[in-house]
């Protein structure tokens, strides 16, 4: 199947950013993680700006440690580095992963028929027939996102990650809750769709953080997790139930667990609860 997947074409992807705030496009063959990487980067160069796409990732990083790997070219897996100094507005930095799963669904959306949605904070689902699940309730995760903070000779810097599942078939898949977008019947091209990304995430970064009402306002219109039943794990271990019925300001998300009662989750692990539950 690896022979079949074509590989990026890197002056086209390069082109597809002229104009945006991304300065270095780089695509390598095969890391462990592109985060790592970029992070490592980091510490030592201005590497503001730039972009790492990895082919084959073998140590991909996703929330709470976890690790994932895909086949060659079977994903967009890529990071970038983008300066995060928010001295005057620090609550902005909750925002970050929010708008990065924003701009995800909005570059497959440009150059596919799919309409993804977001679950809080900003895994990146696919719903309807084809891409139902056993939880009653639909929706496939087709890409996820790391943020983490570093710093650098000028100053913070952030560095985004993001995997999106583009031809992994059934059998590939890392668990069925997941999905590709050639599964929910969208053949895409991988450059087109990285470059796609890529340039709504600079729009997105330019928002950032003098705009946060216009993006909040965005992100709440693509989130599928408002208006329904939850279940959040929490990073400690504890668990809450009830209606997500916000995304506040500072991009947490509001559960009412009993009448006249809501918790603000900075952190935790979201499932969508069939109403029954």
């Amino acid at each position: 199947m690896t022979d079949e997947r074509a590989p990026l074409d890197h002056e086209a992807l390069r082109q597809a950013v002229t104009g945006t705030r991304w300065r270095s496009v780089r695509v390598v063959e095969e890391t462990g993680s592109t985060n790592a990487d970029l992070v490592s980067l980091a510490g030592s160069t201005d590497c503001a700006g730039s972009v790492l796409i990895a082919e084959h990732q073998t140590a991909g990083r996703g929330r709470h440690s976890r690790q994932w790997e895909s086949p060659p070219r079977a994903q967009v897996a890529l990071s970038v580095a983008a300066p995060a100094n928010t001295s005057d507005q620090p609550q902005a930095l909750g925002w970050l992963p929010l708008l990065t799963g924003l701009a995800v669904v909005e570059g497959i959306a440009e150059i596919t028929d799919l309409s993804p949605r977001l679950k809080w904070p900003n895994d990146v689902l696919l719903f309807g027939d084809d891409t139902a699940t056993d939880d009653g309730y639909g929706g496939r995760k087709v890409a996820g996102i790391l943020a983490e903070l570093t710093h650098g000779p000028s100053g913070p810097v952030v560095v985004i990650g993001l995997g999106i599942n583009v031809s992994l078939t059934e059998a590939e898949l890392p668990v069925p809750t997941a999905i590709s977008l050639d599964l929910a019947g969208a053949s895409v091209d991988r450059t087109q769709l990285a470059g796609a990304v890529l340039r709504a995430l600079s729009r997105r970064l330019d928002q950032w953080p003098g705009d946060l009402g216009a993006v909040a306002d965005d992100y709440r219109a693509a989130c599928a997790t408002l208006g329904h039943r939850v279940r959040v794990q929490m990073p400690a271990g504890e668990e809450i139930e009830g209606l997500a019925t916000a995304i506040d300001s500072i991009g947490r998300v509001v559960v009412e667990v009993a009448p006249g009662q809501n918790v603000p989750v900075a952190a935790g692990d979201v499932t969508h609860l069939r109403v029954t539950d």
